[in-house]
């Protein structure tokens, strides 16, 4: 049973920063911070690559305005190395200017840490699909590459 305890706190501790990530989106009517991502998320990601996802979810979704949790996973893994820990996957319905769609977060906290920070995020909606396809269309239909 307290291993069942400290999974649901686990989920508590992560949907506070899925929270604060996504209010922050709502009051400021963008991708204002990157403060709530770990330093894995960062050691793994391109920053140039991170800003154009970013731009192409604002363009084809607009403003963020509301969120909802639809379903949630904690597991704690040990490890050696940096994939140590509790692991808390959390999927929001998400609502926007232009349309609906879903963000997963994987928010990870460390064996030897005190805090979770997200260390994946993936977003998935209908328009997104759609510039991305627009995108793969042009590319395609270029003949000299």
């Amino acid at each position: 049973m307290l291993v069942a305890c400290g999974m649901v706190k686990g989920k508590g501790e992560a949907e506070k920063i899925a929270a604060a990530l996504f209010e922050e989106r709502i009051n400021s009517g963008q991708f204002a911070s990157d403060q709530f991502y770990s330093d894995l998320f960062w050691e793994n990601t391109d920053e140039k690559n991170w800003s154009d996802i970013k731009n192409l979810v604002e363009k084809a979704m607009g403003s963020l305005t509301s969120y909802s949790l639809i379903s949630w996973n904690v597991q704690s893994k040990v490890h050696t190395g940096d994939f140590s820990g509790t692991f808390v996957v959390l999927v929001y319905a998400t609502t926007y200017e232009k349309g609906n769609g879903t963000e997963t977060l994987t928010i990870h906290k460390p064996l030897s840490g005190d805090e979770f920070l997200i260390l994946g995020h993936h977003f998935n909606s209908q328009q997104i699909q759609e510039l991305i396809n627009q995108g793969i269309e042009q590319v395609a239909s270029k003949s000299d590459f």
